[in-house]
């Protein structure tokens, strides 16, 4: 059972007639008792309050706590994704590129291979009308020296 402000200034206590205390000041000391005992107990539903308040402010703080462990951990989670995502989408540039750089290689080299086709066919077309030409040279030399012959031969004749 708890004792009240009020059960203190109300207490009453049975008066001897020898060895008695003085009633006016058990009274004082009473009401100075019950003052004090009323101040602690108003401190103390304060104090109360404000544990309480503390307490939910505090779990506040750990829920809050919580939810930015969370946080950090989903961004960490996305952050890794997003960096594996960047990592396999460059690889995959990186293969197409190399890709592209094959094909490239290899119809550059099919171009060279046909301009080499085309230079070793033009270099016979060169050789062969080179060749036509000195037979109609020769061809026409032959003539020319068979005309002068017979020039030749009719002018000693008429002369």
């Amino acid at each position: 059972m708890r004792i009240t402000p009020m059960d203190i200034r109300q207490q009453q206590f049975t008066v001897k007639m020898f060895r008695g205390f003085d009633v006016q000041e058990v009274d004082t000391f009473l009401e100075d008792l019950a003052a004090d005992y009323e101040t602690l107990l108003k401190e103390n539903a304060l104090l109360k309050e404000q544990l309480q308040a503390l307490e939910e402010r505090s779990r506040g703080l750990e829920d809050r706590e919580r939810v930015l462990q969370e946080t950090l951990v989903t961004t960490q989670k996305v952050v890794d994704e997003m960096k594996e995502a960047a990592r396999r989408e460059t690889n995959l540039m990186v293969r197409e590129a190399e890709l592209k750089q094959e094909k490239i290689v290899e119809a550059a080299r099919m171009s060279e291979a046909s301009i080499q086709a085309d230079i070793a066919a033009l270099k016979r077309m060169r050789r062969q009308l080179a060749e036509s030409l000195r037979s109609t040279v020769e061809m026409y030399q032959r003539l020319l020296d068979q005309e002068l012959k017979g020039d030749s031969k009719d002018d000693e004749g008429k002369a």
